[in-house]
């Protein structure tokens, strides 16, 4: 599918016209895919070629050390390493298949710096691991996302027709993830007979999702022309590792009361060896930014969206104890 391609550019320095396109363009383009494209996002090039430099040097490290910072399983933020299976998305049923698979990822996560409710948990640092100045960069490139998150959210207030801070105010604290993606290579008559899955399908918890990704594939959206019961994915191309992969998440879908849906999506057989029955599928790695809601701020429908025809969807309930439910039914 060739999703929506946006210029930030647009947004940030153009002229009031131009600003407001950008904003009319990527609420249709999320209400379409849940997903949109963007380019010209701020993000240097090389910046993003240390970050996937980064993200594969952790990989590489020795399983005893990743395992020294595992992450403690249970009904809370994950921090830390976790391995192959980590994760049990075949718990959400969201594909339509029923089949019992394993995800074959693993993935490293941190919060922001400081947390003391939820620390983060860091490799060693030496010469031999290569792995000096892991933590400092993380730490910048969470931070410096900040800001790139908190201007889509401005543009979707506007687009919305919400006073502003109506939903930027709501994810004011920092509370953000960060996680780092290594899918393993598999083979595809291992996919093709749903004992594994690169992803299962799944929505993300949070607000909004940044996401960037090599040029291997493998992501799949909900095709959202052909109508429930039946999910259908569709290929997203990935020919290019500096646009930066944006989609919805459940808390945007709950505070708009279903008028931004989340986008359902899926890592699966990369589109151009879906044709193959047979083969090997290479390493994948992305790094993805969740925007998250400040954790005991409401998830329930907002009022700005609910009215006498459009009753509220959604309960109240704090971001936190959203988070630790999904948590419950992921990790257990």
């Amino acid at each position: 599918m060739s999703l929506p391609v946006l210029d930030v550019s647009k947004y940030i320095q153009g002229s009031p016209s131009e600003k407001m396109q950008f904003n009319r363009e990527l609420l249709r383009g999320f209400q379409a895919h849940g997903f949109v494209k963007l380019k010209n996002h701020g993000i240097e090039r090389r910046y993003i070629d240390i970050l996937m430099q980064w993200c594969q040097r952790f990989f590489q490290l020795e399983p005893s050390i990743k395992a020294s910072i595992s992450n403690k399983k249970g009904p809370k933020p994950q921090r830390g390493y976790s391995g192959v299976g980590g994760e049990n998305f075949k718990r959400f049923a969201l594909d339509g298949t029923g089949e019992d698979y394993v995800d074959v990822k693993e993935h490293f996560d941190q919060g922001p710096r400081n947390d003391t409710s939820f620390p983060n948990q860091w490799p060693p640092e030496t010469a031999s691991n290569n792995l000096i100045g892991f933590r400092s960069f993380m730490e910048a490139y969470f931070d410096s996302m900040f800001t790139l998150a908190h201007q889509l959210l401005s543009s979707l207030e506007v687009a919305l027709e919400l006073v502003s801070g109506t939903l930027t105010s709501r994810c004011s604290q920092n509370h953000n993830e960060l996680r780092l993606n290594h899918y393993p290579p598999t083979t595809i008559e291992e996919i093709r007979n749903g004992r594994v899955r690169r992803t299962g399908a799944h929505t993300d918890y949070g607000v909004l999702t940044l996401l960037f990704q090599d040029r291997n594939g493998g992501l799949e959206v909900q095709d959202r022309s052909v109508p429930a019961p039946e999910v259908k994915f569709v290929p997203v191309t990935a020919d290019d590792p500096y646009e930066l992969v944006v989609n919805v998440a459940d808390t945007l879908q709950r505070w708009t009361n279903d008028i931004v849906p989340a986008g359902l999506h899926q890592v699966t057989i990369p589109a151009g060896r879906r044709h193959e029955a047979v083969g090997r599928l290479h390493d994948r790695f992305s790094v993805a930014y969740f925007m998250k809601s400040n954790r005991e701020e409401s998830v329930g429908s907002l009022s700005d969206f609910v009215s006498e025809e459009r009753s509220a969807k959604y309960e109240s309930i704090s971001a936190i104890d959203y988070h630790k439910k999904k948590h419950t039914v992921l990790y257990t």
